[in-house]
């Protein structure tokens, strides 16, 4: 009897290989607002992926679509990364009303051209731009499922269905810490913030979001906030 890693840890899944891509946007992912550690603040997130049209991958013994994504704040500014891709991907500007009336659920389904780089690793694949398609060209529908997944509209269903990596990033906003928050008393040690009784939350889930929350305040007296 052994116990090699070899033999039990997963398999890595290669990078989709630098190239032009024929896509379709299937899915449209509200992050939530997010904390950067780069830049000391928080911004509302939007996840686009991808297909990469009649490119597979295989995973854990079967053939899926190849996806990509790419992560946006939610800005219209000129300089805006989001607003700059759309137009690329429209090959045309956008007005600052166009922009700011831009409903991204619009794209969902919609194909395009991608570019694809990799990391200066190896072992990530980016997209790094977006084009629309020539004139005349048709392509096969998508094998993914389309999901529109909005956290102000939630809805659990859609969001099984979401990567773990997806859900564990949603699960960091803030307005999953306030929507999920437990709403029993948890009581904690003043001089040393710890947590005497935890809280639990639907389901008898412990949400660790709010207790963290807790802990941090307990600790500076109520202020700050989420310890992201």
């Amino acid at each position: 009897m052994s116990l090699k890693i070899k033999d039990r840890a997963k398999p890595a899944v290669p990078p989709v290989e630098p190239g032009v891509y024929m896509a379709a946007c299937v899915g449209v992912i509200d992050l939530g607002e997010q904390y950067s550690e780069k830049y000391k603040n928080y911004s509302n997130k939007i996840m686009l992926t991808f297909e990469l049209l009649g490119e597979t991958v295989e995973i854990d013994g079967e053939q899926k679509p190849r996806q990509i994504s790419k992560i946006f704040a939610f800005a219209t500014g000129q300089r805006s990364g989001l607003r700059k891709f759309l137009q690329s991907w429209d090959g045309k500007q956008l007005s600052d009303e166009q922009a700011a009336e831009e409903d991204l659920s619009q794209r969902l389904g919609r194909t395009c051209q991608l570019q694809v780089v990799l990391n200066e690793t190896k072992d990530k694949a980016n997209i790094d731009n977006v084009m629309a398609l020539p004139k005349g060209i048709k392509l096969d529908k998508p094998q993914s499922e389309l999901i529109l997944f909005d956290l102000d509209e939630f809805d659990q269903t859609t969001f099984e269905k979401l990567s773990d990596w997806t859900r564990e990033t949603i699960q960091k906003s803030s307005q999953w810490a306030k929507n999920h928050a437990s709403t029993e008393t948890i009581q904690a040690d003043p001089e040393t913030g710890e947590v005497l009784e935890e809280a639990t939350g639907d389901g008898g889930t412990r949400d660790a979001v709010a207790i963290a929350d807790r802990r941090y305040n307990a600790r500076n007296d109520g202020k700050g906030g989420v310890p992201f």
